[in-house]
């Protein structure tokens, strides 16, 4: 018999999305699952779409929550998933019909604890945005840093402790960065059966965000760096510097450049005080896998670092005004 897999969808006010996503689901040509529908204390019409589908398919099961947010939800999920593997979707996005059975079918080619895909980016009018297609290169694993477009052995993830972090950033990252440090059994496939929904309506997407005083990114960080398994090496080195860039130019575009700079200092002081920082002229071994636009920027950025130009860059980049 085939393995069970169970499929992972934390749902919160996802009425406009939610069916697309589950017709991707009960279309699926492997037909051995469990999916797991978790309420998280939606306010809209989430709930009766998801039990509809729980009474049609007697592999749904719809579990309804009060709020607690989507780490908690889904580590509570992996605890009770009865599939010998774990996959994660979200819940505006949808997959191919032979996600599941291509996964599967890479997982247990060498009994492998993760196998990672691509995705492609998609609008509402089917419009693809981006293609990320992985090649089988050491730092490829880094590059998609969500729980989808990837299977999970449970039995590796429960075994390890691996949870997501209940944080406003990062959860995610800190999730799949402890099981990279926990094996070095996993497969990258090629494979793009992933389709990552960008509601160009939602101004969570068309509009950049700025910096929170909720949010420290240097929180994240450091818990990273206190994971059991954790090592002081080029590629993760590499990854934190590609991330901590990442951070500055998504989260600092509408600040200030006095906050930016800010920010910067502080990350740039953390990283000191840990000695991690990539080295530009070993970026192209160490980066092996990653794209070359993500690659350019890393570059780019540590020159401007390295010439002392991060508070010029900062008032011809932020557009937020001047003021602290």
């Amino acid at each position: 018999m085939k393995s069970l897999v169970t499929v992972i969808i934390p749902v919160y006010n996802a009425e406009e999305d939610i069916n697309r996503c589950l017709e991707s689901i009960v279309n699926q040509d492997y037909k051995n699952i469990e999916v797991l529908l978790i309420n998280d204390g939606s306010h809209d019409n989430s709930l009766n779409i998801l039990k509809e589908y729980e009474k049609n398919y007697k592999y749904i099961k719809v579990i309804d929550q009060k709020n607690i947010g989507v780490a908690r939800t889904r580590n509570n999920a992996v605890k009770i998933a009865k599939g010998k593997y774990v996959m994660f979707v979200d819940n505006d996005d949808y997959i191919d019909s032979n996600y599941i059975s291509t996964y599967i079918n890479e997982i247990e080619k060498e009994d492998y604890d993760i196998v990672i895909g691509g995705y492609i980016r998609i609008t509402e009018d089917k419009k693809i945005l981006k293609k990320e297609q992985l090649s089988n290169e050491p730092f490829s694993k880094f590059v998609i840093m969500a729980p989808w477009a990837k299977i999970y052995k449970r039995d590796f993830i429960i075994k390890n402790n691996i949870k997501f972090l209940d944080y406003k950033i990062g959860e995610d990252v800190y999730f799949n960065i402890n099981a990279y440090f926990n094996t070095d059994n996993i497969k990258i496939t090629n494979y793009t059966g992933y389709y990552w929904f960008y509601n160009t309506k939602s101004v969570s997407n068309t509009k950049q965000k700025s910096f929170s005083n909720n949010i420290d990114i240097i929180y994240l960080l450091d818990k990273i760096t206190k994971l059991d398994k954790y090592k002081n090496n080029k590629i993760n080195n590499y990854y934190f510097t590609r991330y901590y860039i990442w951070f500055l130019l998504f989260a600092g575009k509408n600040s200030s450049p006095d906050k930016f700079y800010n920010e910067y200092k502080k990350i740039s002081t953390w990283l000191k005080k840990k000695q991690i920082r990539a080295n530009s002229r070993l970026l192209s071994k160490i980066s092996k896998g990653d794209n070359l636009k993500n690659k350019m920027i890393v570059l780019i950025f540590r020159v401007i670092e390295k010439l002392h130009l991060v508070k010029l860059f900062a008032k011809l980049y932020c557009k937020g005004g001047s003021s602290k």
